[in-house]
């Protein structure tokens, strides 16, 4: 084993992983650990283990549940696309500010599903339609979740290994390890513990601890590796200057204008456009951390850690953005020429596929230029990074399989105990599935487009979400088979996918290259690997397409043809005089139309609203850059790149001003939060029969 570590502090151009750096990682491991221990004392029954027994404010949730979003692979992807597209991407995300805002006010689904008190998705779908088809679509849940989960592990021991350097075997009691199989194990394993020793409290715990190392993190790296002006006497390794130099902006294939960016390829306008009809669509849908949208106190804080998102992410965007930009400067300037033959020396010899040593690129040449300390705490944040995804996507993939696939089963209920160990015992499952998937899966495409298309095998799942919170005419065979054309259509991709990829010898691509006039392939067979021509994306959109159709017609024919009443939606919602629970907040004062307009509610406090205001006036600002630019670009024949570079220099600084704010901000609310929560747990009354079941069409455990 010290062979593997001895390798991790050999590097090309410095010491490496010094006793400083092992002392960061370890040291936060140690205290994550002790946190899990003192959390856990406070779970006693399912409820506490599946939603922290629904005690989390905005902060603490805002933070951990970002945290879990960030994730090693998130990174990865990212740096994948930036790389490729530059600042390209960044103007059509634009695009999609707006629509993310509107659906963060209104609180489009999330409020209406804490509004139902269901512990997960598919016990909405028993309350709201059948327990067969919980059954159905709880099955169909679980199992895209733990694929779309199962190269979550893969890239992110890659990124280890890249950024270690650690080798693909080492010596350890005369026998020959391998080092990934190994690394899989330890991550993998380290994410089970977290998972089932504290349930959804140690988990939130954790994660907001993680979450806010991350923020003070990110803004050191930022200072670290940029330069973001003359002036500055920051130190950056990369100067704006250098910037400007090196990035691309070949006609068709600038990262700087996203109107010349057409030959881009896979990550142009359509990509974003889809991914903005996504977010509307499948709002709510993807449960791989499901454990959150249970866990506040009430809707409204739901409502509020969504809006706090624009402001929790700022650091964080702005340091995945501006990594992979430093690389594209590292390899393109003429400056970095040495740094990056180094980086090319590594990769070549890492030993792994054309695909794999992309994704590796930007994470090697980060591993060469940063210093001990920051090495180390480079590490500890994309090891936290890594851990609060694989701790809260195991959480929710393994409850989903027993709350949505073996309860609806039983006639007898779980104890409480029992349940928390079945639990537990279906979170390991899925840990050793994810270790296999990550092992053997072949990585053919870009993570991105692996999240589009598994993410399609539930795309049924938005029409029945959608429909069922919002439309009483809602029918229950319309989500049986929107949930089933999705999932075909999501599987044909991924088959063909696979049977398109090439390696020597197989392949659909090959054989077409070779057996007919098809010029297209024959131009790619140089390529190691030559892509299905319908990439996940656009798999994820025609699936989309398929599913609301056929969920309106047939739940109107179900309507009007076969006489189906229509829903108690008010029930379900817990509204009016259904509100059992009291969780609808109500202030004195009154709310005008114009507020209603915007999604105020009574709810609102000053601060709320204060909150909301900044929150729509940011994105404001940026949807009328993107307006005006817009304009300008097709009234008056282009902007120049210098204007746009300008324009990219301005935001860059005025998010890295507001970044470091918000960190602030946030720390001293999630440390309130958390005090909140510890208290809130140790003075509620569990209530064991909310273990979530649903009895007479009502979830178990309701105050009458």
């Amino acid at each position: 084993m010290w062979d593997l570590v001895g390798a991790a502090m050999r590097s090309i151009n410095h010491e490496g992983m010094q006793t400083l750096d092992w002392v960061i990682v370890i040291g936060m491991i140690v205290f994550l650990i002790s946190v899990l221990l003192y959390c856990n004392r406070y779970m006693r029954n399912a409820a506490d283990f599946l939603a922290a027994s629904r005690c989390a404010g905005r902060y603490v949730l805002s933070i951990s549940e970002g945290v879990a979003g960030f994730a090693v692979v998130s990174s990865v992807a990212t740096f994948e696309l930036f790389y490729q597209a530059g600042f390209a991407s960044q103007w059509w995300s634009m695009l999609s500010s707006p629509v993310n805002l509107i659906l963060s006010l209104f609180a489009w689904v999330t409020y209406r599903l804490r509004e139902t008190r269901c512990l997960t998705l598919a016990q909405f779908y028993e309350v709201r339609y059948s327990r067969k088809f919980r059954i159905g679509a709880g099955i169909l849940t679980w199992i895209s979740g733990v694929v779309n989960y199962g190269i979550f592990p893969a890239v992110s021991v890659r990124f280890f290994m890249f950024f270690c350097r650690f080798p693909q075997h080492f010596d350890f009691l005369g026998i020959s390890w391998n080092t990934y199989g190994v690394l899989l194990f330890v991550a993998i394993g380290l994410g089970v513990f977290f998972a089932t020793c504290g349930g959804q409290i140690a988990i939130m715990v954790t994660d907001f601890i993680q979450g806010i190392l991350c923020n003070v993190a990110f803004v050191v790296f930022i200072f670290f590796i940029f330069k973001l002006g003359e002036w500055d006497v920051s130190g950056g390794y990369v100067s704006w200057k250098q910037v400007t130099e090196a990035i691309c902006m070949e006609p068709g294939m600038s990262q700087i204008n996203p109107f010349d960016s057409n030959r881009i390829g896979d990550f142009n306008i359509w990509y974003f456009v889809i991914g903005i009809l996504a977010s509307f669509y499948a709002r709510g849908a993807w449960q791989g951390s499901s454990g959150y949208a249970a866990a506040a106190k009430n809707p409204h804080e739901r409502r509020m850690a969504g809006i706090l998102g624009t402001w929790r992410g700022m650091a964080q965007g702005l340091m995945i953005m501006l990594f992979p930009l430093a690389v594209i400067v590292i390899m393109k300037h003429v400056d970095f020429v040495p740094l990056k033959e180094a980086i090319e020396a590594t990769l070549n010899n890492s030993g792994v596929s054309a695909q794999l040593k992309e994704q590796g690129l930007v994470t090697t040449a980060l591993s060469l230029i940063m210093p001990s300390g920051l090495l180390g705490l480079f590490v500890a944040v994309m090891f936290a990074a890594m851990l609060s995804t694989d701790d809260t996507y195991m959480h929710s993939w393994g409850s989903i399989f027993i709350q949505d696939v073996i309860m609806p089963f039983r006639k007898k209920p779980f104890t409480p105990q029992q349940h928390i160990w079945m639990l537990r015992f279906s979170i390991i499952f899925v840990g050793v599935f994810a270790w296999f998937f990550s092992f053997y899966f072949p990585m053919t495409e870009y993570v991105y487009m692996f999240f589009a298309i598994t993410g399609a095998i539930v795309s049924g799942a938005g029409a029945a979400i959608i429909g069922g919170l919002y439309w009483k005419r809602g029918g229950t065979i319309a989500a049986w088979v929107s949930y089933a054309i999705g999932a075909f259509l999501a599987v044909s991709g991924i088959v063909l996918q696979q049977v398109w990829y090439l390696g020597k010898g197989r392949g659909l691509a090959y054989w077409l290259a070779e057996h007919t006039d098809w010029q297209w392939v024959d131009a790619n067979i140089a390529k190691e690997v030559v892509k299905f021509p319908v990439n996940g994306q656009w798999i994820n959109f025609i699936c989309i397409v398929a599913c609301v159709v056929l969920y309106i017609t047939i739940s109107l024919v179900e309507h009007y043809v076969f006489g189906k009443p229509d829903f108690n939606l008010d029930k379900m919602l817990h509204r009016g005089e259904y509100d059992t629970a009291n969780e609808h907040i109500e202030k004195s004062e009154k709310v005008s139309w114009f507020a209603k307009m915007f999604g105020v509610t009574k709810e609102f406090t000053l601060g709320d609203k204060l909150i909301y205001l900044a929150t729509i006036l940011w994105t404001f600002m940026w949807f009328v850059f993107f307006i005006v630019f817009t304009i300008w670009e097709f009234a008056f024949h282009g902007v120049s790149n210098e204007w746009w570079l300008k324009l990219w220099h301005f935001k860059v600084y005025l998010t890295l001003v507001l970044g470091i704010g918000c960190t602030l901000w946030f720390l001293i609310g999630g440390i309130v939060d958390v005090v909140g929560l510890f208290k809130a747990l140790a003075n509620s009354e569990r209530n064991d029969s909310d273990d979530g079941s649903v009895i007479d069409g009502a979830v178990a455990g309701e105050k009458k």
